[in-house]
């Protein structure tokens, strides 16, 4: 079961950050800014973080893991049709985050099927689902919600017109996804479900495959430069990060999957260097830019990913793409192989060249290949960076899973070199769970198919709570 509490900058924040301050167990109440100091993206991001750790916590805290009250509860369902379901306007609280559908002319409710932050994938439309089911199934609708990333590229309204152009501070956006499940007859019945009213964790284990992020671990630390690599609890001197830049290197998983399956890919820059498409014609890719200087623009070899709105709110991943050559001029980047899908192809769903910074790997990423300790298998990724996938059996994990979007982030700093990572108390680097996206989930409604191959009345699974004080 996740923890209730908000552990800071966890949602998918691809964004030129410096590092992610917000430590829950600091008990920190407040940033402090002093006058004539140099000011920092993290102490601005960790203030937020702090009220919103404070604030999800009383919102668990009084009304449990998901709840709404008595007026104004959102995300009733209700039939719509034969195939299709309503979700009623109002608000709910999952996890403590706030989650709202805005009212519409009640002649035209909100559909599962036309949902504004989920374009169902064709193995999710509730027609085909509703097909596969047996007289009697249940079928669990619930909720899905998490925290996206908006720069400029998906709203050009945070932009200031003023400043001539350049992007300054980005968004995180609250995003909820109704979705649905067939539930096996034999593991459940009816009665059973709707228990997850109350029972919250066995709710969560119904939904366990679904659940993001993976169980996946990973640890991180710098490489001996004397390659005397055996002895974590002897840092040597010549220990170092041997980079040229304060980085902030970002590890994600490309591929979903356990060891050997699973794939990853990583960024030196919290992979926020992103280049808005105008269009795509096979293989050559033209862009409105080419990236402010050399540190942030593409080159020949260079792995990209084509991201537009679907592909995120889908948390789907796309083929990488390997750039075969640039042209300057004409701001545009031809790829050694035209990409395999639609995606990018419509411009209303914001879409942009991702560029990632492993040489290593193919068109899936590079596989993750597990280990554990002194011994195990260490993967470097540039600068004297090693990071290392803990083995399955290890940290409670009996086969971790990778989910597509799980990421750590590596803090790299020249001034130590060194990284920042947690240590033990004798200096050995931690292995750690996966830093986002974190994903929280809510039932709503239970629906089973009757004897005339129709879907019954949804029982509600929401928890409503009335007012502590009136």
């Amino acid at each position: 079961m996740q923890s209730q509490k908000y552990k800071g900058m966890r949602g998918e924040f691809k964004g030129d950050f410096t590092r992610d301050t917000f430590v829950p167990g600091k008990h920190f109440s407040r940033v402090l800014m002093q006058q004539g100091r140099v000011q920092l993206d993290a102490d601005w991001n960790e203030q937020a973080s702090i009220i919103l750790h404070q604030l999800r916590s009383l919102a668990c805290d009084l009304g449990s893991e998901h709840w709404g009250p008595a007026e104004g509860a959102g995300f009733e369902i209700q039939l719509s049709g034969e195939n299709d379901l309503s979700i009623g306007a109002g608000h709910y609280y999952v996890k403590g985050i706030l989650c709202e559908v805005e009212a519409k002319d009640d002649t035209q409710p909100l559909l599962y099927s036309n949902q504004p932050d989920y374009p169902i994938p064709e193995d999710q439309q509730l027609e085909d689902l509703i097909e596969e089911l047996s007289p009697q199934q249940p079928l669990l609708v619930y909720l899905d919600v998490w925290e996206r990333h908006i720069v400029p590229i998906n709203d050009d309204s945070i932009r200031e017109i003023a400043l001539g152009g350049p992007d300054t501070a980005t968004r995180a956006q609250v995003v909820w996804q109704v979705k649905a499940k067939p539930l096996a007859i034999a593991d459940q019945t009816r009665d059973g479900v709707l228990n997850y009213k109350q029972d919250y964790p066995v709710f969560l284990e119904e939904i366990a495959d679904e659940i993001k992020p993976g169980t996946g671990r990973l640890t991180a630390k710098v490489k001996d430069k004397s390659g005397d690599d055996k002895n974590p609890c002897l840092v040597a001197p010549s220990s170092r990060y041997r980079g040229a830049e304060n980085q902030l290197y970002r590890v994600e998983v490309h591929q979903p999957g356990a060891a050997g399956n699973a794939t990853f890919k990583w960024s030196r820059e919290n992979a926020s260097v992103i280049f808005p498409i105008e269009s795509i014609q096979g293989a050559t890719i033209t862009l409105e830019h080419l990236g402010r200087d050399c540190r942030f623009g593409l080159k020949a070899n260079d792995w990209v990913e084509i991201v537009d709105d679907d592909s995120v709110l889908q948390n789907r991943a796309e083929t990488l793409l390997k750039i075969e050559s640039v042209d300057a001029e004409n701001r545009q980047v031809t790829v050694k192989s035209p990409p395999g899908s639609n995606v990018g192809n419509s411009p209303e769903k914001h879409p942009f060249l991702r560029r990632w910074d492993q040489k290593a790997g193919n068109q899936d990423g590079i596989v993750i290949v597990e280990g554990v300790g002194v011994d195990g298998k260490w993967f470097e990724l540039e600068g004297g960076i090693l990071i290392q996938f803990e083995a399955a059996g290890i940290g409670g994990n009996v086969v971790p899973q990778y989910r597509t979007g799980d990421y750590w982030l590596i803090p790299a700093r020249t001034a130590t070199g060194d990284v920042e990572w947690p240590k033990n108390a004798a200096g050995e680097p931690l292995a750690a769970d996966p830093h986002g996206v974190v994903h929280h989930y809510a039932p709503l409604a239970l629906l089973t198919i009757t004897t005339a191959a129709g879907l019954s009345v949804p029982s509600d699974l929401r928890r409503i709570l009335q007012q502590l004080w009136t």
